[in-house]
C-alpha cells in the first residue's frame, strides 16, 4: 500500500505546487484594472450643454501589499491613464487634462481585491473652469457645416445628439433573447420601454419590468431614465437611474439591449 500512497501524495503535491514568483490574482490584471476604470468613468460622467465630461483623476484602492505589487511596475499607472484617455476620447467625452491613476492603499480592501474610484471633482464644468480654479481645455468650435446627428466628428468631441427637425434624433437597436434584432427611430417626444403593452417598445423578456424605463429626447440630449425597474438598468455595464446617452451606448434591460446609433 506504500506504494500507491506514495504516488497519490506526489501527484497532489504537483496539483497544488505554486511557481516561486508571486502569481496575480485576476482583480490585479491590467486588462481588469482597465475595465473597472472604464466603469468608474462612465459612472461620473456629467452632462453640461451639448457635452459630455468626465473626470482626470482615478484612484485604485488595494491592499497594501498590492499596492507595493504594482507599484513596482513603474509604466502600468502611466499605461493605465493612457487607455483610459483614449476611451474618453473615442467616446467623445471631454477631459479637463491628461488622465492620471494612482495605486493607492486602503484598509478596507482585502489582498487580492480592487475598489476603482472616479475623482468627481475632477470633472470639467462647463464656465471653462474646475472646482480648484484652473481652466478646462475646450474642443475646438464645430465648423458651421459640421454634421449634427450625433456621430463622432474628425475632433472625437461630439458624444451626444444635437436635435435636428429634419431627421431622427437616433436609431436604437433593439436585442431580445429569441428574436431577430430591429431598429427604432428616436426623434421626440418619449419612447416607454418594458414588458407590458402599453409601453411604446414591448420587451418579450421575463427579467424586464412591466414599465421598465423611458428614452426621451432633452434640449437636443437623447436620455434614458429607469422607471423603478425590479432589476434595474444597465450603461456600458454600469447601473444607472438617469443618465444622457451618445452613440455606441448599450442600455441593458434584464436579457434584452439597446443599443444607441447615430440618427440616419
Amino acid at each position: 500500500m506504500a506504494g500507491p500512497l506514495a504516488a497519490i501524495e506526489r501527484f497532489f503535491e504537483r496539483v497544488f505546487e505554486r511557481p516561486p514568483a508571486r502569481l496575480f490574482a485576476p482583480q490585479l490584471e491590467p486588462e481588469y484594472l482597465q475595465r473597472e476604470l472604464f466603469r468608474a468613468l462612465q459612472s461620473e460622467r456629467q452632462m453640461h450643454g451639448r457635452r459630455t465630461y468626465v473626470p482626470t483623476i482615478y484612484r485604485i484602492q488595494l491592499h497594501n501589499s498590492d499596492v507595493a505589487t504594482l507599484t513596482a511596475q513603474p509604466s502600468l499607472a502611466d499605461d493605465l491613464a493612457e487607455a483610459v484617455r483614449a476611451y474618453a476620447r473615442g467616446r467623445g467625452y471631454v477631459l479637463g487634462g491628461r488622465p492620471v491613476v494612482r495605486f493607492e492603499s486602503s484598509p478596507t480592501v482585502d489582498e487580492g481585491e480592487v475598489e476603482v474610484l472616479a475623482d468627481a471633482k475632477s470633472v470639467p464644468t462647463s464656465d471653462r473652469r474646475r472646482p480648484n480654479g484652473g481652466y478646462v481645455a475646450q474642443p475646438p468650435p464645430r465648423p458651421a457645416n459640421a454634421p449634427t446627428n450625433g456621430a463622432t466628428n474628425e475632433t472625437g468631441h461630439t458624444a451626444t445628439y444635437v436635435a435636428r427637425p429634419s431627421a431622427p434624433r437616433a436609431t436604437v437597436a433593439v436585442h431580445v433573447p429569441g428574436r431577430a434584432p430591429w431598429r427604432i427611430a428616436v426623434s421626440s417626444g418619449r419612447l416607454r420601454v418594458g414588458r407590458a403593452l402599453d409601453n411604446d417598445l414591448v420587451l418579450s423578456d421575463d427579467r424586464v419590468s412591466r414599465h421598465h424605463g423611458q428614452l426621451s429626447v432633452r434640449f437636443g440630449t437623447l436620455v434614458y431614465v429607469d422607471l423603478g425597474s425590479t432589476n434595474g438598468s444597465f450603461v456600458n455595464g454600469v447601473r444607472v437611474t438617469e443618465i444622457a446617452l451618445g452613440p455606441g451606448d448599450v442600455v441593458q434591460l434584464g436579457g434584452s439591449a439597446l443599443t444607441i446609433e447615430a440618427g440616419h
